[in-house]
Formats: structure tokens, sequence, C-alpha cells
């Protein structure tokens, strides 16, 4: 994707409080991890004249934060500008062309992910990148923002996974020695791994701990590669006694990082550590995976974590708006948790959003209902008594495009098929809280790297305000997606 490498004048937006406003959701809606290392170390975002600038290090940087983090962006600055915000992806341009190669096959719905390649292309990677990626690594070992057992909510749909959690980190003599935990984006998954992490080196000072992403994993594992430090990288993470890896799905498709994550693990618990990875799928659902890796993950406890009901999505909210020094009264929580979706981030992100509304002035806390509403008022809620259901969003799709379901849903590769399947992707992934793997057995497709790239090209559409064929109409792609979701919303009512 080409980026503009033009110069915008941001004026006094930088410095502003909206733009604070910005960095802190964003920072919250992303983790401390993965904001320092796409968002301070890898490129920098600011506020210029109604628009959002990014200005990445390189054009591999700016091409994981566009297909990655653009909507994060996107839907986080509508919280805090007045007008529609525009999103200008620039490279820095004494820095463009030690960019690492990154190709997007448009018309590929196999696309890789950015961090897809092989050895030979890891050597590439410029040396500060790879040295970024070693420092981020080492500030995550600290364990200082590690979160806590005391401050996660246990209810019914969660309570299995947080006894699971303490008897690993606890239990002395004959403990869980792998556990893997899978559930829907934001349910609490991470929050239980770095507690489990913080428990474990409280109880053993000594104890060699590495917790990290299976992001952060395959990129410490390439940079080992490039710098022809295999063997270090190899006496570091196999001699733990505590090895906990966040997403591991990141590993789908990517058999060289797959087999040596399997002989860490092999390695490691030939000598008793203990094991935690976590996922958006249950192990046999991730999408290309080794059989050997799968019945790895296999053979120690599978526990899903579950979607909170609502009352714990009330006492969720209750919780965040005190600890943000929100007081607000249970009608605006009610109204909170209506709004806001049924995963625990979208929750907090939605308590955040009013705290930043709450900042910027004008409306007093008393008035806490009327601050809810402004605040989540412009979100078209996706929760409506009940999650959306995908059958839902086909069934909109079909209407407004007039492509009949059974081609949606097929393997045929006509442009408007295409373009249907694209926007069926894309606002599965807006109005439900379903992983892409979720999202692609419900459109019936084996790999979730096809739903992944068919909702990144539909989001390319939006941003180049594509016209589109919907019916008899000729539509822009983002006043088509809104049609689609009224209509949506219209079925469901």
């Amino acid at each position: 994707m080409h980026h503009t490498s033009e110069v915008v004048d941001c004026g006094q937006d930088s410095t502003g409080t909206k733009l604070q406003a910005l960095r802190t959701a964003l920072r919250q809606r992303l983790g401390v991890r993965k904001y320092e290392l796409w968002f301070q170390d890898n490129a920098q975002i600011d506020l210029c004249s109604g628009s959002i600038r990014v200005t990445a290090q390189t054009q591999f940087a700016a091409d994981w934060i566009d297909r990655h983090f653009r909507l994060d962006v996107l839907e986080i600055s509508r919280t805090v500008m007045t007008e529609e915000p525009k999103l200008i992806m620039r490279v820095q341009s004494s820095t463009v062309q030690n960019a690492m190669p990154h190709s997007v096959a448009a018309e590929n719905e196999d696309a890789q992910s950015a961090e897809n390649f092989n050895a030979a292309n890891a050597r590439k990677m410029p040396t500060t990148t790879a040295r970024k990626i070693s420092n981020s690594v080492r500030r995550e070992d600290s364990g200082a923002g590690w979160k806590r057992f005391d401050d996660f909510l246990v209810a019914a749909p969660n309570r299995l996974a947080y006894e699971s959690a303490r008897q690993v980190a606890e239990v002395e003599g004959d403990p869980l020695r792998l556990l893997f935990l899978h559930g829907s984006c934001g349910v609490g998954k991470t929050h239980l791994l770095q507690s489990i992490c913080r428990r474990f080196r409280e109880r053993n000072p000594q104890a060699k701990v590495r917790y990290a992403t299976g992001e952060q994993f395959t990129n410490e594992f390439i940079a080992a590669i490039r710098e022809d430090n295999i063997e270090q990288f190899r006496r570091k993470t196999r001699k733990l006694d505590l090895l906990v890896i966040d997403d591991v799905h990141f590993l789908g498709n990517k058999t060289a990082t797959q087999s040596e994550c399997l002989h860490t693990i092999d390695a490691i618990g030939f000598h008793g550590a203990r094991i935690v990875l976590a996922s958006d799928a249950h192990p046999r659902q991730i999408a290309k995976f080794s059989a050997a890796l799968v019945s790895r993950f296999l053979s120690g406890m599978v526990v899903k974590v579950d979607d909170p009901d609502r009352a714990t999505r009330v006492a969720l909210a209750t919780q965040f708006a005190i600890r943000r020094g929100l007081a607000l009264p249970a009608a605006a929580i009610e109204t909170l948790v209506d709004r806001a979706g049924t995963s625990v981030r979208e929750i907090e992100g939605a308590v955040m959003t009013i705290a930043a509304v709450h900042s910027l002035g004008g409306i007093e806390m008393g008035n806490g209902q009327i601050l809810v509403e402004r605040a989540l008022g412009k979100v078209t809620t996706s929760h409506v008594g009940r999650p959306v259901r995908v059958a839902e969003i086909l069934q909109a799709v079909c209407t407004t495009t007039g492509v009949e379901r059974e081609d949606l849903v097929g393997i045929g590769r006509h442009r408007r098929v295409v373009t249907a399947r694209g926007l069926a992707a894309h606002l599965a992934r807006e109005m439900t809280t379903l992983s892409f793997p979720e999202i692609a057995t419900a459109l019936g497709r084996s790999s979730h790297s096809t739903i992944h790239a068919a909702a990144a090209r539909y989001r390319n559409m939006i941003d180049r305000s594509e016209l589109l064929s919907a019916r008899n109409d000729q539509l822009t792609a983002a006043d088509l997606s809104e049609r689609t979701r009224r209509e949506v919303l219209r079925v469901r009512a």
C-alpha cells in the first residue's frame, strides 16, 4: 500500500487535550505493550488540522499499523473529534529506502501476515527495528505493568479459567503444568496470563519467567536469525521456569516459528517448567497450525473463557468507572452496558471514552446519563439485547448488494460477489465480538486469513471512497457499509 510522504503542518493540535485523550485511549485499547512497540518505537501519532497523522519510521511499520490498527485509531478518534476523522499514513523520508519489503496481494484471499517471511527475508530487517523489538521484550520481562489476580472480576463465565490460572501460579508439588486458555477478544485472557506471571514471580523471586505474545516470539526469533544469534535465543527461552505466550494463534502459517515454539515447549516441559498459552480459538480451530503443535496444546488443560453475562458486565462497568473517578448513577451504567458491547475490553474502552469526554469539560458529573449518551452517542450499538449474529449480517448484505446467499458463502470470484464477501467480513468484525477464526467458520471458510484479507480490502475501499454497485445504485464503500449496518439493525428490531 502506498503511503503519502508530504509534510503536513500539525499546528498546535499536537500538544492539545484532544491528542492526549486520543493517545491515552489508544494505549488503553491496544495495551501498553502494543502501543509502545508500534506508536512509540516505530511511529508517532499526531492530530493535524482535523486529521490523524501517523508517521512511521519504515514502510513495514506503516503497512502493519494501517492493516492492524486503522479501525482502532479511527473509532477512538471519533470520540474526541467533532468532525469525521481522516487517517493520514506517512513514512519518514529518511527511512523509506530502509523499509522492509512488503507486498499486498489484493486479490489473494490467502494473504500472509506482515510477519510471515522466511529467514532470508528476515536478514533484510533493519538493525534498528530488530533492536527496538529486543528492547520492547526486555521492558515486558520486567513485569512492572503486569496485571493482578486481585483486580480480576470473577464470575460464572470465567471462574474455571481463573481457578486454573491460580493453580498454575500458586500450587507447589504437582501443579498444572500446561494450560491453554481460549475465548473471544477482550474477555480477560491477557489479564489472567499476566496475573499468573506476577503471582509466580512473587512466590518464586529467583524463577525465570517469560511473558510474550505470539507476535513478540516471532519477532525475536526472526531477529535472532538475522543477527545469527539463534543459539543465544534458545538458551534464553529453553531454561525458563514459566513460559507464557499470549495470542499464540499469531504463529498460524509460520512453519519455522511453529517448529521453534514446539521444540521450546518440549524442552522446558521436560525440565518441569510451567507453560501457559492463550488464543482467540480452540487449538483445533486455529488455521494452519501443525498437527504436532495442536497435539501438544491438547495434552494440557484447555479452558474456554466465555463472554461475560449482563450482571458481570454491569459489575465491570461500575468497577472501571470507579477506578477512573467517575461516579455514574445506575441508569447511566445500564446505558453504558447496552451500548458498549459484550467483551471486557469494549466495556473498559467505553468507560475510558466517557472519561476522555468528561476531561474535555462541558458536562458535570451530576449529569451522568447525559455524559454517557454524549460520549457513546456516535457509536451505533451492535448489541441491542443480544449480540449481532453473522447470519443477520449475511442477510443484510444480500439485501443491500443483491448477491444471493449461496454465492456469498460460495467460492465464486466475480467482482460483485467478492466485494459483498468483503463487506460481510468487515461488518462481522465491527458489529460482533467474534474473532477472525470464528467469523471464518460462520462464512464457511477453512482459513481465517481469507476473512482477514477480505475485511482489510473493504476497509481500503472505504478509505479510497471507491464507488460500488448496490442493486440499482452507485454508492461509496462507506455509504454501502452504513446502509447495510442499518439493515442489520432493522432486521433485529
